[in-house]
C-alpha cells in the first residue's frame, strides 16, 4: 500500500470514528450510481492530481444542530481534517458562509443567524451563542459568492441581497433584496465565483447561472444528466465542485476552464473520493474563493494501481511504442488535451489523440472506446478500456507518440507521468532505444 493510500486509509478510520454516523457503502457503488443515465462518452476519471492551491474550507450542520469543519487538499482531494463543534440551539436550515470565522444560517421559522468562529484550527469553537439579526428568511437555500452578494432560494424564486459588512449586524448590513426571476427549482446550489452560481436538477443535469449588474441572468447547461445523485454541492472557487450523495460519499471534480460555459472539460474524479461515506451533514458551506487551479497540460494514461512503476520502461518488441500489460477492462485516460480520431487494423479499437502541436498519441487494443471521432478530450479524461482486439497476443494497452510521423519511445514521459513529475517534451524522445 502506497503512503498516499495509507493516509487516506488514516483519515477515513478517524473520519467514521469522529462522527460516529458513517455509512457502510462503498466508493465503487456511489460511482456507478452516478453514472445512472449517462453514455460511456459522458463519464470521464481523473488520472491525475489536480494542479490547485489555497484551501477548501467546509461548514456543515448535522441533524442535532452542532456545527461541523471540515479542510480539503485541493489537489489530491484528500480530507484533512473534521472537527465537530457546539450545538447552535437550533437546526440549520439553510447555511451560507462568508468568511472563515462568520456562517449566516436560518433556523425553521425563518430567524438569520450570525455564527462567530473562534477557532477551527485543532478544534471548533465559537466566540459566543449564534446571534439572532434578522426574521423572515424563510429560504431553502443560501449561498455567498465572496464578492458582497448572498443568493438564496424561496418557493423557487432567487434572490440577491447585498452583504456590506463582513460580520453584518442586521438588516443595514444585509439588504438591498433583488428578485433575480423564478423557476429555479433546484437540487443544491453553491457559488463558484463572483455573481456565479452552480446547480444541479432533480432530471441530473449541471447548470450554470450568472447574474449581471443589472440583475438579469444567463443559465447554461454544463452536463446534461449524470448528476442527480448529489444532495449538496459546494464549491470553493478555482473550478473545484463537490458532491455529497444521500450515502453520505463526498466526489471531487474539476473543471479546467470554469469560465468556458461546457462541462466537456469537467475531469472526474470518481475512482478517488474524498470521502466514500461519512457526510452526514444535512447542509455544507464552502468559504467562496479559496483554491484556485491551472489546466494539467498531461496526465497519466492508466489509474496508478493497474501496473507498478517498473512496467513503464519496458521496451517494446518491434519499434518504439510500449506495450503495458494490463487485465481488458482497465480504464485509459488522454495523456494530453487534443482531437480524438479512430484507428482500426492491427490496433484493433484503435484511438489515436492529436494535440494542438500535431503530436499523435495511439492507443491500441482497446476492449471499448467511450469518444467519438472529432471529439476533443481533456487531460485524464476517458477514453475507453484496455482489451485485446486487433494484433494482439494478449490483454494489453499499446502505447505510442508520433512526431511528424516518426516514432518516439513513451517511456521516459510515462515514468514522469507516474511520478508527477514535468514530463518531457514528446520531440526529445529518442526514437530508438526502447524496442527489441
Amino acid at each position: 500500500m502506497t503512503h498516499r493510500r495509507r493516509r487516506i486509509v488514516r483519515a477515513l478510520l478517524t473520519w467514521t470514528l469522529a462522527l460516529g454516523l458513517g455509512t457502510s457503502a462503498t466508493a465503487a457503488v456511489h460511482a456507478g450510481a452516478l453514472r445512472t443515465g449517462e453514455s460511456p462518452s459522458t463519464v470521464r476519471a481523473a488520472a491525475a492530481d489536480a494542479d490547485c492551491s489555497g484551501s477548501v474550507s467546509v461548514y456543515g450542520a448535522l441533524a442535532d444542530g452542532r456545527l461541523t469543519y471540515s479542510q480539503i487538499d485541493p489537489s489530491t482531494g484528500n480530507r484533512l481534517k473534521t472537527h465537530i463543534g457546539p450545538d447552535l440551539g437550533f437546526e440549520p436550515r439553510a447555511l451560507a458562509t462568508l468568511n472563515f470565522n462568520t456562517v449566516l444560517a436560518t433556523d425553521a421559522s425563518g430567524t438569520l443567524y450570525r455564527i462567530d468562529v473562534k477557532t477551527n484550527n485543532l478544534s471548533l469553537a465559537l466566540m459566543s451563542a449564534p446571534t439572532p439579526i434578522g426574521t423572515g428568511w424563510t429560504h431553502d437555500k443560501l449561498v455567498h459568492d465572496g464578492h458582497g452578494h448572498l443568493y438564496g432560494t424561496a418557493g423557487g424564486v432567487l434572490l440577491q441581497y447585498l452583504v456590506s459588512q463582513p460580520k453584518p449586524a442586521g438588516s443595514q448590513h444585509i439588504g438591498q433584496r433583488r428578485e433575480i426571476g423564478g423557476g429555479f427549482v433546484l437540487k443544491a446550489l453553491t457559488s463558484t465565483g463572483d455573481d456565479r452560481l452552480l446547480a444541479n436538477a432533480a432530471d441530473g443535469r449541471l447548470l450554470e447561472y450568472r447574474i449581471d449588474d443589472a440583475g438579469d441572468w444567463t443559465g447554461r447547461q454544463l452536463v446534461a444528466s449524470g448528476w442527480s445523485g448529489f444532495d449538496k454541492l459546494v464549491s470553493p472557487g478555482g473550478g473545484l465542485y463537490y458532491g455529497v450523495t444521500s450515502a453520505g460519499g463526498m466526489y471531487w471534480y474539476q473543471d479546467l476552464d470554469p469560465d468556458d460555459g461546457s462541462g466537456s472539460d469537467i475531469v472526474y474524479h470518481t475512482d478517488d473520493p474524498v470521502d466514500p461515506s461519512g457526510w452526514t451533514q444535512t447542509l455544507l458551506s464552502a468559504e467562496p474563493e479559496t483554491a484556485d487551479c491551472v489546466g494539467r497540460q498531461y496526465a497519466y494514461v492508466l489509474p496508478r494501481s493497474a501496473v507498478p512503476r517498473s512496467e513503464l520502461d519496458d521496451p517494446h518488441h518491434d519499434y518504439a511504442a510500449i506495450d503495458i500489460q494490463v487485465p481488458i477492462g482497465t480504464p485509459v485516460y488522454a495523456v494530453t488535451r487534443g482531437t480524438v480520431g479512430h484507428i482500426d487494423g492491427g490496433f484493433g479499437n484503435g484511438v489515436t489523440l492529436t494535440d494542438a502541436g500535431g503530436v499523435t498519441y495511439i492507443y491500441g487494443h482497446l476492449d471499448s472506446r467511450a469518444v467519438g471521432a472529432g471529439t476533443t478530450v481533456t487531460p485524464g479524461q476517458y477514453l475507453g478500456e484496455s482489451g485485446n482486439t486487433g494484433q494482439s497476443t494478449g490483454p494489453h494497452l499499446h502505447f505510442e507518440i508520433r512526431v511528424g510521423g516518426v516514432k518516439h519511445c513513451p517511456q521516459r514521459l510515462l515514468l514522469a507521468l507516474y511520478d508527477n513529475t514535468t514530463p518531457p517534451a514528446p520531440s526529445s524522445l529518442p526514437t530508438t532505444g526502447c524496442s527489441y
